[in-house]
């Protein structure tokens, strides 16, 4: 028995106008000849049946879930100067963005008053000296109480430590820069009046490096741990990595904000970066492991706690060289950029199906034509 429906004219046959009925033609009569076809026709239906798919690995993660967050840049150590007592600014000697060294003298209050105070206080601390000296020589004469000669020592006392309050007050009426930096702020202009530990300059130095401060949630910070790595960009300068790590992490919440906040240490070799930045951060938690990491492009339904993917054995074939894939219910635990962190339900899986995936249903036959890495 014999006919006239070959693979070659099958295929020639789907790409024709009318395709999709001679195709189902060509199946209906190859199914009622099958009994007497050859075993190159009787194959053909399989073989072009199958569908052509790109498979990717499943990655063991290498740690925690990556943890995304934004930030600000700032020197480590940055400082808000201030003086110990309030008055009118009589001397400002730097402005935003200059470089000063340690030492150098930055803002004095006007001292008149300050200097006042202080004359007082000594002019009353010399009396008080005086007449404990006086009422101790009347205690030698007899003429004087013992109880006398104490009330003087205490008078004495009294006007020391005021005294010694008001010579420190004048030596903080001025402000000298702690050390070697930038002054990234100020705030007052000359001749304002200031409050004592009114913020005047906030000033920034190199000795500390770079962080980016951030604020996680309870759940994300404590899967974090010192020196942990992490990645950050900058809008400034797009398309550029630079390397970081976890510096600080806060042990109590803010109280505003409900956050932890977080210390990321960031290299810059090349001296290009600035206060005020605003960074991309993506922590990467090195205690916590148990994650899959399959591509995204595996995904072909989910509802943020599961998802469905298929799955292959791309070392497995079948007589015509085709592969079956799997269909899973996996539990996703997170998504980072283009890939997917998987809990659960790819056990025994190696590759998943990307391109192609949503053509395919449980037992598929496919054909695995290339493998790229997720």
């Amino acid at each position: 028995m014999s006919h006239n429906v070959t693979p070659d004219r099958l295929l020639a046959l789907f790409h024709t106008a009318a395709g999709t009925l001679a195709l189902l033609a060509a199946l209906t009569m190859l199914a009622l000849l099958s009994g007497c076809s050859s075993e190159a026709a009787a194959d053909a239906p399989r073989t072009a049946a199958a569908v052509p798919v790109e498979v990717a690995p499943i990655l063991e993660a290498e740690g925690g879930l990556p943890i995304r967050t934004s930030g600000r840049l700032a020197l480590k150590s940055e400082r808000a100067l201030s003086f110990k007592v309030g008055g009118l600014i009589a001397f400002l000697g730097a402005d935003e963005g200059d470089f000063v060294r340690s030492g150098t003298v930055l803002a004095r209050i006007d001292p008149r008053e300050i200097d006042a105070q202080v004359i007082q206080a000594r002019s009353t601390l010399e009396k008080a000296q005086r007449d404990l000296a006086r009422v101790e020589q009347l205690l030698a004469d007899s003429a004087a109480t013992l109880e006398s000669v104490q009330d003087a020592r205490t008078g004495v006392s009294v006007a020391q430590a005021a005294y010694d309050i008001a010579a420190f007050n004048q030596q903080y009426a001025t402000i000298t820069a702690p050390a070697s930096g930038r002054v990234l702020q100020r705030m007052v202009e000359p001749n304002e009046l200031v409050q004592p530990g009114q913020p005047i300059f906030e000033l920034g130095t190199n000795a500390d490096g770079w962080v980016v401060r951030a604020g996680l949630s309870d759940r994300d910070v404590v899967s974090l741990a010192l020196g942990d790595p992490a990645e950050v960009r900058f809008g400034a300068y797009p398309g550029e990595l630079f390397a970081g790590r976890v510096a600080q992490i806060a042990n109590a919440a803010n109280s505003a904000t409900g956050t932890f906040e977080v210390e990321i240490a960031v290299a810059d070799p090349e001296q290009r970066l600035k206060a005020g930045f605003v960074a991309d951060v993506e922590l990467r938690p090195q205690a916590e492991n148990g994650y899959r990491i399959i591509h995204i492009d595996a995904l072909v339904a989910g509802d943020g706690v599961t998802g469905v993917v298929f799955t292959v054995d791309p070392s497995y074939t079948d007589s015509l060289g085709l592969h079956t894939v799997v269909r899973r219910t996996v539990e996703v635990a997170a998504l980072s950029r283009d890939r997917l962190a998987v809990r659960s339900g790819l056990d025994g899986a190696t590759h998943v199906v990307t391109t192609g995936a949503a053509y395919l249903g449980n037992g598929t036959k496919v054909r695995v034509n290339t493998a790229p890495n997720p």
